[in-house]
């Protein structure tokens, strides 16, 4: 079965997340989704400044989705 990458970045202040940013590549596992998740998601913390971060508490949330027909 492949999988399809989605990750948001929500604010824990504003109870609210960015629309979904949908990944283009498969993955054949859901770990192999879900690892390259965590380090897309790191890439996408580290481009946002501190300060911001930590006024509306930022944080990512994904999603490793199965393709259908896949």
């Amino acid at each position: 079965m492949k999988f399809l990458m989605s990750i948001a970045v929500c604010s824990f202040v504003e109870m609210t997340c960015t629309p979904w940013v949908h990944y283009p590549k498969s993955f054949d596992s859901w770990n192999l989704c879900m690892r390259e998740a965590y380090k897309e998601s790191l890439i996408i913390i580290e481009k946002i400044d501190v300060d911001t971060i930590e006024k509306n508490r930022l944080a990512t949330k994904f999603a490793c989705n199965p393709l259908n027909g896949a």
